[in-house]
């Protein structure tokens, strides 16, 4: 097995839904993914849930759900089965998700 690089600066945004923006950067079905996503200012994801564990580190600006507001340098851990909705704060939010 040898190490795998990713120069994430080539890999283009595709926009995921209105307003949210998603690098993915590793994909695997049967371990862990890495994707980089940017919500633009202010924008609302509706309430959802996760049917695997999120592990969400804020790289730029904020966001919030209904328990507080996240910053650059938090990380944000969705458990299995949580449920959440997200609100970019005023300059949007960048974050590093990883998940299984």
């Amino acid at each position: 097995m040898s190490d795998k690089y990713v120069k994430t600066t080539t890999i283009k945004w595709e926009e995921i839904q209105k307003d949210v923006f998603e690098k993915q950067c590793v994909t695997n079905k049967n371990g862990l993914n890495f994707s980089i996503l940017k919500i633009k200012p202010n924008k609302k994801i509706p309430l959802h849930n996760h049917t695997d564990t999120r592990y969400n580190y804020i790289l730029k600006g904020s966001m919030s759900d209904e328990n507080q507001t996240y910053q650059k340098g938090d990380l944000l851990i969705n458990e299995k089965g949580s449920k959440h909705f997200l609100k970019a704060g005023s300059e949007g939010c960048e974050f590093i998700l990883i998940w299984n």
